[in-house]
């Protein structure tokens, strides 16, 4: 937005600005007929034009005016229009970009993540997968472009910070920890144990780990399996 509105809109709104000084005087000249001419319009400025119609209209009081006066305003109104609808235009593509680069930053985040966890298993896209839907389920994930990290929302209203508890919030690191213990996939906690066997016992038992935090019981117990095969 800051390069569009310092570099792509000033020369957008200079082209309109010519065209419908252009359209103006033109039409000014057409609603005269022809009495005012182009060189009574020559090297004027818009409000100067409009100005000159103003008196021109004023030495004719009769019904026509009025006509004439709605004319100049619809086609004051519709140039508006179509700098507006520019704007749109471009602020919905730029919106657009922006989605994507957040996208970006928050898979390479999560990987990064992923990778400073000791899990089971070798397939990291898949441990990447896991997380991501996992998140992309329980919260409105968002990535802070100022700090360059991940916040975590709540689902339902996206201005709120998700909360590990009354007093902290919950970040994407004690989630993940959270969430793949809870499948049996930290090699510190389930070092003697098969991760599905724990999984399949977790689901049985509500899955309670320390600090555990509500939305980790997820039906993972095949991805798990596949990567303890690795």
């Amino acid at each position: 937005m800051q390069n569009f509105e310092s570099e792509i809109l000033p020369d957008k709104l200079k082209a309109e600005a010519g065209k419908f000084g252009g359209n103006l005087k033109n039409t000014i000249k057409k609603l005269s007929n022809g009495q005012i001419k182009d060189a009574d319009l020559a090297g004027k400025k818009d409000d100067e034009v409009l100005q000159m119609f103003a008196d021109f209209l004023q030495k004719d009081k009769d019904a026509s005016t009025e006509d004439l006066r709605t004319q100049i305003k619809t086609l004051s109104e519709n140039q508006n229009e179509a700098l507006e609808k520019l704007k749109q235009e471009y602020e919905d593509k730029l919106s657009g970009k922006d989605k994507e680069f957040d996208d970006l930053h928050i898979a390479t985040y999560l990987g990064k993540l992923v990778g400073e966890l000791p899990l089971i298993g070798d397939d990291a896209n898949a441990k990447i997968n896991v997380l991501k839907s996992a998140i992309s389920d329980n919260y409105s994930p968002v990535w802070n472009r100022e700090k360059k990290e991940l916040e975590l929302r709540e689902k339902n209203n996206p201005e709120r910070f998700a909360q590990l508890n009354e007093n902290t919030l919950l970040s994407p690191k004690t989630y993940a920890e959270n969430l793949f213990k809870g499948l049996g996939m930290v090699k510190n906690d389930m070092s003697n144990e098969s991760a599905t066997k724990h999984v399949e016992i977790g689901t049985m038992t509500g899955n309670k780990t320390d600090n555990h935090v509500p939305g980790n019981e997820l039906p993972f117990a095949g991805v798990v399996a596949a990567m303890e095969t690795k």
